[in-house]
Parts: C-alpha cells; sequence; structure tokens
C-alpha cells in the first residue's frame, strides 16, 4: 500500500510537472501591446485541478485595475512634463533676466568705478593715480623751480653786493680821483697864476 501511494504521488507529480512545462508562463512578454500582453497571460497561466488559479472575472478586474492606474499615472507623467516644461520656460525667462540684470549691474559698477574728464569715460583708479602722478610731477617741477630760484636769488644777492661794493669802491674811487684832479687843476691853477705872475 505504501508503495501505491507512493507510485501515485510520483504520477501525479511528474504529470503535474510535464503539463506546467507545456504551458509558457513568459509567453506574453513578447507581444506588443498591453491588451495582447494580457490575452496571452490568461491563457498561459497555471491550471489546478483545471480551475484557474484565479477567476476570469477576477483576471478582467484586476486588467482593469492596472489599465486605470497606468492612466493615471500617464495622466500624472504627461502633468509632470507639463510642469516641466512650464518650469524650464520660466527658468529660461529667469536665466535671460538674470543676464540682463547683471549686465544693468556690470555697467552700473563700471559706472560707478569711473569718471567722466573731457568726455571720456575713465577708470577712477586711473583718474586717481594719473592725478597723483601729476600732482607729484607738478611738485618735483616746483622744488627744482625753486631750487633754480634759490641759487639764482644767491647769486644775484651775491652779484647785487658785490656790484654795490663795487660801485661804492668806484664812487670812492672817482671822488678820489676828482678831488686828486681838482686839486691838481688848482695847483695847476696856482703855477700858472704864478707864472704869469712872474
Amino acid at each position: 500500500m505504501k508503495r501505491f501511494a507512493l507510485y501515485t504521488i510520483l504520477l501525479m507529480f511528474v504529470s503535474f510537472v510535464s503539463f506546467a512545462q507545456k504551458k509558457d508562463i513568459n509567453a506574453w512578454k513578447s507581444e506588443k501591446n498591453l491588451e495582447q500582453q494580457f490575452e496571452v497571460f490568461k491563457q498561459n497561466v497555471n491550471f489546478w485541478n483545471g480551475s484557474y488559479f484565479m477567476k476570469p472575472a477576477q483576471l478582467d478586474e484586476l486588467y482593469k485595475a492596472i489599465t486605470d492606474s497606468i492612466e493615471l499615472l500617464e495622466k500624472a507623467a504627461k502633468d509632470d512634463r507639463a510642469e516641466i516644461a512650464d518650469l524650464k520656460q520660466e527658468l529660461s525667462t529667469n536665466k535671460s533676466q538674470t543676464g540682463e540684470l547683471q549686465t544693468q549691474l556690470d555697467e552700473s559698477i563700471k559706472n560707478q568705478n569711473s569718471i567722466k574728464v573731457l568726455g571720456m569715460q575713465i577708470n577712477k583708479d586711473v583718474y586717481s593715480f594719473t592725478m597723483y602722478t601729476f600732482i607729484l610731477g607738478v611738485l618735483v617741477l616746483a622744488g627744482i623751480v625753486f631750487m633754480m630760484f634759490k641759487r639764482s636769488n644767491t647769486v644775484t644777492v651775491r652779484t647785487k653786493k658785490e656790484y654795490q661794493e663795487l660801485k661804492d669802491e668806484f664812487e670812492a674811487h672817482k671822488k678820489n680821483s676828482l678831488d686828486r684832479y681838482t686839486k691838481m687843476n688848482m695847483e695847476l691853477h696856482k703855477t700858472r697864476m704864478e707864472l704869469k705872475k712872474r
């Protein structure tokens, strides 16, 4: 009896395995659209005691639930794509506005950092450097002119002093010469007069 039960179980197992191998449960994957895939899946689903694992009505309800879920997901994906397109458009607008604002900011910074001189926009740093160099050059030139003036003034004062001394000496010499001339003339005159008296 044990053998008979063992042969029966073995026979059922072999028949079950051979029956299960006849059905290709992955055949639905080769179909193109969802409806055909579901029909092939329903035909190849495993049997047990001559009935479906699930009843056909239950499988149809499952298919409807799956298709409804897919439709909802597709609608959500479509909405998300529309939102992404809107966000991309908004991002593009924001980028262009940012570019315009950056251009305005750069122009404002350039205007703030520059000064208009003789109709030309010059950077304040360049202008400051130029002005400081110009002022330093003027100060150096003023120093040179002052030194030349001082030297010339010293020479002039010394020359005037020497001239005055020479003039005074000349005046003294002239006076002495005049006095001598006058004396000589007087002596000559006296001598003439004496000679005339004789």
